[in-house]
């Protein structure tokens, strides 16, 4: 994933970056997961230069956005094959 796609999922409003954040930089608190996030994403300038999305970040973040949509999609295939209740 390049850093633009990361940036563009995350403008989504049905993403909770806070979650995503807490996921990727774990085992920091929320508060501070979702600053550094929301920092790199924004390339805030802190001390000598302004703060970027790493290729660790976007590989940690593409992991969490991976694992969120193989588990939505787990709950919804039992409804595309008639099982499992609809609403």
């Amino acid at each position: 994933m390049d850093e633009n796609n990361f940036k563009e999922i995350l403008q989504m409003p049905e993403i909770n970056k806070s979650a995503i954040a807490a996921k990727m930089y774990f085992p920091n608190s929320p508060v501070t997961a979702k600053t550094r996030l929301a920092n790199k994403v924004n390339g805030t300038v802190a001390g000598s230069g302004a703060q970027r999305l790493t290729e660790e970040d976007l590989k940690k973040g593409e992991e969490v956005l991976r694992n969120l949509a193989d588990a939505i999609y787990a709950k919804l295939s039992p409804l595309q094959n008639g099982q499992g209740q609809q609403p």
